[in-house]
């Protein structure tokens, strides 16, 4: 049997408005379940969480981890990291969910020697839908989720830091590393904006600008982005 290429981390905490959506369209892939790893580890949820995440836990490729405190999302991602066992994984998170054929089109292009690939995504907000189809490469385009990375890469330079923006920071050490970028022309994820979304705090983003702004020049950022051109 071929060594499977890709998993997908989901990180969950509370989430259980949502957790079954998103855990019903990873595990409805047009694409065989044995070509793909899934792991969720659970934050120490109080809500009905880990009971949803049960009632998946009969497929084949999934790992669920308990964790038996509170340890906050970018422990929570580096601690699943050390699980994995393919060359690339890709963030999920527990309250959004992704199309039928988000699996198919990553293993697709991770055969074509890319390192970082992503996708444009769909944000869904009460009853709007709004497609982001990023032309341009900015860092601020990006989200955690939707971006499939090489996990070598990532442990090499040591996981997720404790940022608000915890990916823009292992993005910008990770592209000292590789500019082998790849942009799939498809809108493969769904992004729920809603009461609990941090991002949505015009504070909370000048308090995580101002943070990555603190170890980074906002030249070096500009130059790095001017490097890739999208086609």
């Amino acid at each position: 049997m071929r060594k499977k290429k890709l998993t997908i981390i989901i990180s969950s905490y509370n989430n259980s408005l949502y957790l079954k959506k998103c855990l019903e369209s990873i595990f409805n892939q047009s694409i065989s379940k044995d070509k793909f790893n899934v792991i969720l580890i659970d934050d120490k949820s109080t809500d009905d969480s880990l009971k949803i995440t049960n009632n998946f836990k009969h497929n084949i490729n999934f790992k669920i981890i308990k964790n038996k405190k509170n340890i906050g999302l970018v422990k929570s991602c580096n601690k699943a990291i050390k699980f994995l066992k393919t060359d690339f994984f890709v963030r999920v998170d527990s309250d959004d969910y992704v199309s039928k054929d988000f699996v198919k089109y990553i293993l697709l292009n991770i055969k074509n020697g890319y390192d970082f690939i992503f996708t444009n995504y769909i944000i869904l907000e009460k009853n709007k839908i709004k497609k982001i189809n990023i032309k341009d490469f900015k860092l601020k385009y990006l989200i955690s989720c939707s971006v499939v990375l090489r996990t070598k890469i990532t442990k090499n330079i040591g996981g997720y830091r404790n940022y608000l923006w915890e990916e823009y920071d292992l993005y910008l050490r990770y592209f000292k590393k590789t500019k082998k970028i790849f942009k799939i022309n498809k809108y493969l994820y769904y992004y729920r904006f809603h009461g609990k979304n941090m991002t949505k705090l015009v504070s909370w983003k000048k308090k995580a600008w101002a943070q990555i702004f603190k170890n980074y020049k906002k030249s070096e950022i500009k130059n790095l982005e001017k490097k890739f051109k999208l086609k």
